[in-house]
């Protein structure tokens, strides 16, 4: 028996255990946002109709455009740049706070004219109290930024993991008791106020009087890229919303909203929180010039196989939930639903072409490959349109598909990065997902012939889903398809 080679044992047992407890506990923090936005919007759909849901939907297409371009550009450009911490952090929260206010400004004019075109009350008033708020919640954005920067990683976990679990609490408690869509904006605004709170106090740096007009440049010139592509990117994600806004009514869109929601709010529980490891390792991996080729496959195949499961889940239970849970009326968003799941296990090539050409400081091409990828988008969604849900649903599947296809092309071409592996893995785990969706699928139809309640049924169904995807993620684990690496900050 050799003591000195059983205690190097435990402690690698030790550090593997605190390393899996570390990326445990990031994987719920970063979910939990997700989560929370889910859970309280599906609540509001409870108690809201159709076209109170839709009045609501609208104004968060055009906030999330400003969030999008608050945590994309110059937030990158924090995580990536090698000049000094300090000229770095503080020229970049300028360049954020001037972007977000500057945007919100521009939102609170629009506000009420966008009312009168989609013909949406109360949208005008709902636009504009949102917009007010979007300059405070930029600082939470660039302190969470430095945070990763700094190598703070389990903070920032634990500023947002509180932050999260704040809002949904007095979100779904100002729900309960409020059936209005101004609840809605209050619970946003509790979200923000508390982030805004909790890193002013756990932050690792303060905004100071520094800004350095040639990092500036060069942030800028980084950013372009990026700022380019997440606008063609979402114009292709929520066309859609504003189409459907225009040539229909509200109600059409808040039908296409809970169905999406419902599948990309479960999907993205998965997809958001990876897309920011995989940005946090990509750019980790630029800044030391290592192949890129390891972490593609290593997020290829995890998010897929995790995005791929939940869609799974979402396809078989969605019915039983809908009807449990909510308003009739909204059942026709099924469709949707069932769409936008197999569109969320299909986006890994999509998610991962920012992160990867941001850190071989290729932007440019990211705005090319988002430029074409939305132009493709757009142009199905205006020819879709007018064939109703379910044409709109399945044709945005479909272009998904082809542009994720077309991102592991792009990256091999044009950023020289390995991608056999990771097209390997994103196959492997589509099939996987499939095979998964089967058995699922087949579960439920044998508890239904079991004299179970409806409610009782949908329990034992997750139960089974949850154990049946815990056998999966071993299987794929030993395939080489999933890593929990990919969970590291």
């Amino acid at each position: 028996m050799n003591p000195a080679g059983t205690a190097v044992k435990h402690t690698r047992a030790g550090k593997v255990g605190r390393q899996g407890a570390k990326a445990l506990f990031a994987f719920a923090a970063r979910s939990l946002q997700q989560a929370a936005t889910l859970l309280v919007t599906l609540l509001a759909a409870r108690f809201l109709p159709p076209a109170q849901y839709g009045t609501y939907s609208l104004a968060i297409v055009f906030i999330v455009l400003v969030q999008t371009m608050t945590y994309t550009g110059f937030y990158q450009f924090i995580l990536t740049a090698k000049e000094d911490d300090a000229a770095v952090l503080s020229t970049c929260f300028w360049l954020i706070l001037g972007l977000a206010s500057l945007a919100s400004a521009g939102l609170a004019l629009a506000a009420f004219p966008l009312e009168w075109m989609f013909q949406a009350k109360p949208l005008g008033t709902v636009l504009v109290l949102l917009a007010l708020v979007q300059p405070l919640a930029s600082f939470g954005a660039w302190s969470s930024a430095a945070l990763l920067r700094s190598g703070a990683i389990t903070r920032n976990f634990a500023v947002m993991f509180a932050q999260n679990l704040a809002a949904l609490t007095g979100g779904a408690f100002l729900l309960w008791h409020w059936h209005s869509v101004f609840a809605l904006v209050a619970f946003r605004y509790l979200r923000v106020v508390t982030g805004a709170a909790l890193h002013a106090m756990l932050g690792c740096d303060r905004p100071r009087m520094i800004f350095r007009r040639d990092l500036a440049g060069k942030a800028a010139a980084f950013s372009a890229g990026l700022y380019g592509s997440r606008l063609l990117n979402f114009l292709a994600r929520y066309a859609a919303d504003l189409m459907l806004g225009m040539l229909h009514s509200p109600a059409a869109v808040g039908l296409y909203r809970f169905g999406n929601r419902i599948a990309t709010g479960a999907t993205d529980i998965i997809n958001q929180p990876m897309s920011s490891f995989a940005a946090t390792q990509f750019g980790s991996a630029g800044r030391q010039d290592k192949d890129l080729a390891t972490p593609l496959s290593r997020f290829a195949g995890t998010i897929t196989l995790l995005s791929g499961i939940v869609g799974a889940v979402v396809i078989v239970f969605a019915r039983d939930v809908i009807e449990i849970f909510f308003r009739s009326s909204y059942l026709p968003a099924l469709v949707v639903t069932y769409a936008m799941a197999l569109r969320g296990a299909a986006s890994a090539g999509q998610l991962l072409v920012e992160p990867a050409f941001a850190a071989i400081g290729r932007t440019g091409w990211v705005m090319i490959f988002d430029m074409v990828s939305a132009a493709v988008a757009v142009a199905a969604i205006f020819a879709a349109s007018p064939f109703g849900l379910e044409a709109l649903a399945w044709t945005q599947v479909l272009v998904v598909l082809g542009t994720t296809v077309w991102a592991f092309w792009l990256l091999h071409w044009r950023g020289t990065v390995r991608v056999g592996g990771a097209i390997r893995n994103f196959a492997a785990a589509l099939v996987l997902s499939g095979c998964y969706g089967i058995v699922l699928h087949a579960g439920r139809r044998v508890l239904s012939t079991l004299p179970f309640g409806r409610l009782e049924a949908l329990g034992l169904g997750l139960a089974l889903a949850a154990i049946a995807g815990l056998a999966l993620v071993a299987l794929a684990t030993r395939l080489r398809v999933f890593s929990f690496q990919a969970f590291s900050g």
